[in-house]
């Protein structure tokens, strides 16, 4: 049986976990297929796999942290993608998750000048996108939900940007046949997308208009099932 870990970074609200599930629930949802063993770690709380060459590949979520806080939690997280990528485990990073592969292998991670991204975005595949074999299916314009206020601005030496958007220019990278990163979120609804956006508009973390804007964004649903076989 193939055997997978969901390093969970983070959590989703109470509404959306009594509607859903946490972060590993969404996905379980999206990937798991019968006969396949998923295991969740709370990496947050210091949950971590104590060894890495039982698995057949590693799932990084999203969170609120962001990768150069410091924290130990977030520094142990680091030296497991390293571990896994020195050993040859494959990874998926999601969001934070892109960031944390980012940060640990080579690239570079910052806040974006340009604010929040939140919302269905579409994706621009770069040359290297246009030619990858994966790709060549993809429906365009390329939508995909997302919501963070971090990006990666560097993908880390010998990894092939993928995307870009409007706003974030490393929206997919692939390093190798181990590492596949994505800033969108294959995973989420857009209902749970819109549950973040009036939260982070009502703290004001959002204004008027990018709210609004991010609220008509949110009527273009994205492509699952692409997603989902990809």
């Amino acid at each position: 049986h193939l055997r997978f870990a969901i390093l969970k970074a983070g959590t989703v609200s109470r509404r959306t976990r009594e509607r859903v599930g946490d972060m590993d629930a969404f996905f379980r949802d999206l990937l798991a297929e019968p006969g396949q063993r998923w295991e969740t770690f709370d990496v947050e709380h210091g949950q971590f796999p104590a060894d890495l060459s039982r698995f057949d590949g590693l799932v990084i979520t999203g969170s609120a942290a962001s990768v150069y806080d410091g924290e130990p939690w977030i520094a142990r997280l680091l030296e497991t993608v390293r571990a896994a990528y020195d050993q040859g485990v494959p990874q998926l990073g999601i969001c934070f998750g892109l960031q944390a592969c980012a940060q640990a292998l080579g690239g570079a991670v910052q806040p974006n000048p340009q604010g929040w991204e939140i919302g269905t975005v579409a994706l621009a595949l770069t040359a290297a996108g246009r030619r990858w074999a994966p790709l060549t299916g993809a429906p365009r314009p390329l939508h995909i939900l997302e919501t963070h206020s971090d990006i990666a601005v560097q993908a880390p030496p010998g990894a092939v940007v993928l995307a870009r958007s409007r706003r974030t220019p490393v929206e997919i990278f692939a390093l190798g046949e181990r590492v596949l990163c994505l800033q969108g979120h294959p995973e989420l609804d857009p209902e749970t997308v819109g549950e973040l956006l009036e939260a982070r508009h009502a703290r004001g973390l959002l204004d008027a208009e990018r709210a609004a804007e991010a609220r008509a964004a949110l009527r273009l649903a994205p492509p699952r099932a692409f997603w989902q076989g990809w």
